[in-house]
């Protein structure tokens, strides 16, 4: 009998049980796999992500995009629908169930609740499902192809496949200030800010994305009356997602037509084509040439922009936002056609751009963020370059491009999960990395097959398995559950696959 061990029990680890019981019942496998389920905290099925228990923590997606199951998108919504719905004081936005914005605590209950139902059924059918609560902190290949993931109990566990599911690993960056009791390395668990950071204190905040917003979110839920200065390189906050969001077609940004262009021209397709050819479909939409460079975010005052966000948000948002949601189903597969190359170009020209109409704030927090700039009480730098800590006053300064510098009582590392392996303050992946079992792809995360998931390093073999932000470089998009539950079922499908075959491939 194999044994699939998941390493990480958050949003992907549980898709990714849930979806390997399906297909092991409808497969009436009962005899030839078992799993095992290996999650440090306390709980399942919540992670980082879906644990905080902070109730301005709102989804970035609509609901009727949340479905932990593959193919049924819309589940959670129906889910939520029988349990209140839009009466409940934990849902924002939206004329109806599918297009609301939910607290992500309750989508966590949601999906721990999902996996428990599931994990039941399986035992009914005698399955055997293991749940350890415990960190993997190294994996070993044996002689005989299978692996012994060690845990910090000093416990072991043999395992036929292994799928790594880290979540979202925090940055292990400014490790000179770890010891500071001033200094928050990660936003999350929330209860450290609380108890740590004063109300009158003036905070800073190193990153202005959606991990950001949440930090300011949290502190001013919290009774915050202090100032608070957020920093990034390019000063940009997300932009501001519609309850409802206005239907675009796309005409030109195809994957048919990018195929022709790269059947007809031999090559793939460059940041300049796709760029001109979504410039193009924009500018359809608009029925005009919409003014270009006044879009021009980077290093200019937020608040006009956040109004005017707002302003388009409640009327359905404007095209270039939605034009990039209109894309979210074909991006990964355009960048799977670029040249690495191209994709580094593509993260220097327009990555700020892009993340900041990808990855944008409900407007239920867009209100408060605006409200808090109006009365000063929260600033946004941008071209932060240096960070020191005076041990005199007991106080941070920031120094940026222009020469000034901003002092802050508290600092919190609000700068999103790690993008490089390096950078993933991870036991069981720093051992990974120095063992090779993990290769480095150049852009973020883990080389993988994006066909399999399965993991390709010198010295891994071929029976370990990384989703989600673990391989953020090879694929886009890796923190939308809809694009992980649907890669996980790719996944699942080619692990029982090779466990029904004979012998071990």
């Amino acid at each position: 009998m194999k044994n699939v061990v998941i390493i990480g029990g958050g949003a992907c680890g549980s898709a990714a049980l849930i979806e390997l019981l399906i297909l092991t019942i409808t497969g009436k496998l009962y005899k030839k796999v078992r799993f095992t389920l290996i999650e440090r905290s306390a709980r399942v099925g919540y992670g980082v992500a879906f644990g905080t228990e902070q109730r301005s923590h709102l989804l970035n997606t609509q609901a009727d995009l949340m479905g932990i199951y593959a193919y049924e998108p819309g589940h959670f919504a129906e889910w939520l629908r029988n349990r209140g719905g839009k009466e409940r004081s934990d849902v924002k936005g939206g004329s109806d169930e599918e297009s609301a914005y939910t607290s992500r605590i309750l989508y966590g209950h949601y999906v721990a609740g999902e996996l428990e139902k599931n994990i039941g059924k399986a035992r009914k059918h005698g399955i055997s499902v293991d749940l350890i609560h415990a960190e993997a902190t190294e994996i070993d290949r044996l002689e005989n192809e299978q692996l012994t993931v060690m845990l910090d109990n000093g416990s072991s566990v043999t395992a036929d496949e292994i799928l790594l599911a880290p979540g979202t690993p925090k940055p292990n960056s400014f490790k000179e200030f770890g010891a500071l009791r001033e200094y928050i390395d990660f936003p999350w668990p929330v209860h450290r800010l609380r108890e740590r950071i004063e109300k009158k204190d003036h905070v800073g905040i190193l990153g202005t994305s959606l991990s950001g917003i949440d930090t300011v979110m949290t502190l001013v839920d919290n009774g915050h009356r202090g100032k608070i200065t957020m920093f990034s390189p390019d000063g940009m906050l997300p932009r501001v997602q519609p309850d409802e969001a206005g239907n675009i077609e796309k005409h030109h940004l195809t994957l048919q037509n990018l195929h022709r262009l790269k059947r007809q021209k031999d090559h793939s397709p460059t940041v300049k084509e796709l760029f001109r050819l979504f410039i193009k479909d924009v500018e359809a939409a608009e029925g005009k040439k919409p003014d270009w460079k006044a879009m021009k975010r980077r290093a200019r005052p937020p608040l006009p922009f956040l109004e005017d966000d707002i302003r388009l948000a409640e009327k359905g948002g404007d095209t270039v936002l939605n034009m990039t949601y209109a894309l979210r189903y074909d991006t990964s597969v355009i960048w799977g056609w670029m040249d690495p190359g191209e994709q580094q170009m593509f993260r220097k020209w327009l990555g700020s751009y892009w993340k900041a109409n990808r990855h944008a704030m409900p407007l239920y927090n867009a209100r408060k963020i605006a409200a808090l700039l109006r009365e000063g009480t929260l600033e946004v730098v941008a071209e932060n370059e240096k960070v020191e800590f005076d041990r005199g006053s007991r106080q941070f300064r920031i120094h940026t491009a222009s020469g000034r510098t901003h002092n802050a009582d508290k600092l919190v590392n609000a700068t999103g999960s790690a993008g490089k392996l390096e950078e993933m303050d991870n036991i069981l992946l720093e051992n990974l990395l120095k063992k090779k079992y993990l290769q480095p792809h150049p852009l973020g995360g883990a080389v993988i097959d994006p066909h399999t998931m399965q993991c390709i390093s010198e010295k891994g073999g071929t029976h370990i398995y990384g989703v989600g932000h673990l391989v953020n470089g090879m694929l886009m998009d890796v923190n939308a559950v809809w694009f992980n539950v649907r890669t996980i079922a790719r996944m699942a499908t080619g692990i029982i696959s090779k466990i029904t075959r004979n012998g071990r491939s």
